[in-house]
């Protein structure tokens, strides 16, 4: 991830930012004589490890020991900016009005709704209402830096648009895609709870395919018999898509082997079932042009300028800032030691 600042959702916010009622004042890192400190820090990696934890990461045993350092030296440096953002922020006199931060928690309460719903989103982020202003405060001030910043940040110019457009031609091309609509006869697990067997499945839809040259709409026998459920209400039309797109190869080969209007006459059998599948429609590939491209174009280049912006104004925030990071200095002796403990 880049080191350049962004701003979080309020929610995000809440639940890796408890900077209140530290009753240690053991140091981690200092800020122009501000100070980080260490119960700051464990209560964000506790947060941190929690929410990992829930994505199915461990810190158990030694590589869980070095993920948990790693973490520690990345919140640090994260929090370490957020000071400098901050103390940016009052310097410039960009820090928001009181009316300002009310405005913002008073949009958070009507999206939470009650009284009482928004007292419960406090309590289950750890948060009273005088921090929740500080923290609202905190977020427009980042807010209003990453606006100013943006702000300064030139338009692309036409050149640069079409050397991006030419550099890039693979973005703007597209490569013929197929539109079906198809009908599934499921087998076992896949059979809508019907626990159909094989044979059962072909033969049903072998009279399907049968009711379909009889005339009968495709789409209303999808709504009848299909058991895919993501398409059978949209009469077994799925989205356009082209080779390569992520279906069965049984499935992809069938689509891309017939002409539009075609259906298959045999049932194309996957690990899901049987599949009656016709062709509805044939995008030929295509390249948009410079003018269909240039909105996208001049977007990207400007999240580039703004990125390499704001990196360098964050670089040169640390190289005027006096920054005092005791991690970093314990980090070397706990590695000699975890080594030591090996021999």
């Amino acid at each position: 991830m880049r080191k350049s600042f962004y701003i979080l959702g309020l929610i995000i916010i809440l639940a890796s930012i408890i900077l209140w009622g530290c009753g240690s004042k053991n140091v981690v890192a200092s800020v122009n004589g501000e100070d980080i400190t260490a119960q700051e820090l464990d209560e964000q990696v506790a947060l941190m490890k929690t929410n990992l934890e829930q994505q199915g990461f461990s810190f158990e045993g030694d590589q869980g020991k070095q993920l948990e350092q790693v973490l520690r030296k990345n919140l640090v440096d994260q929090m370490i900016d957020q000071k400098l953002l901050l103390q940016d922020a009052k310097k410039r006199g960009m820090m928001p009005s009181d009316k300002e931060v009310q405005a913002e928690i008073d949009k958070l309460k009507k999206q939470l709704g009650t009284e009482a719903d928004f007292k419960k989103f406090l309590a289950a982020n750890g948060v009273n209402e005088p921090k929740l202003n500080d923290l609202v405060r905190e977020q427009l001030a980042m807010k209003n830096l990453q606006e100013k910043i943006a702000a300064e940040v030139p338009q692309p110019t036409g050149e640069q648009i079409k050397a991006y457009y030419e550099q890039n031609k693979t973005q703007f091309s597209q490569p013929e895609q197929r539109q079906v609509s198809h009908i599934l006869i499921g087998v076992g697990d896949y059979s809508n709870g019907k626990k159909r067997s094989e044979v059962d499945a072909k033969v049903l839809a072998l009279q399907v395919i049968q009711k379909i040259k009889a005339g009968e709409d495709f789409a209303k026998l999808a709504k009848e018999y299909s058991d895919d459920q993501g398409s059978k209400d949209n009469g077994g039309q799925y989205p356009p898509f082209s080779k390569g797109s992520g279906f069965v190869k049984e499935f992809e080969d069938a689509a891309f082997n017939l002409k539009q209007g075609e259906y298959t006459t045999e049932p194309v059998k996957t690990t899901f079932g049987y599949h009656i599948i016709r062709l509805d429609k044939i995008i030929p590939a295509q390249t948009k042009t410079l003018e269909e491209s240039r909105a996208g174009i001049i977007s990207s280049l400007k999240q580039d300028a703004v990125n390499k912006k704001t990196d360098e104004y964050m670089k040169d925030l640390r190289d005027k800032a006096k920054i005092v990071n005791n991690l970093e200095k314990t980090q070397p002796d706990q590695a000699k030691k975890s080594d030591s403990t090996k021999k």
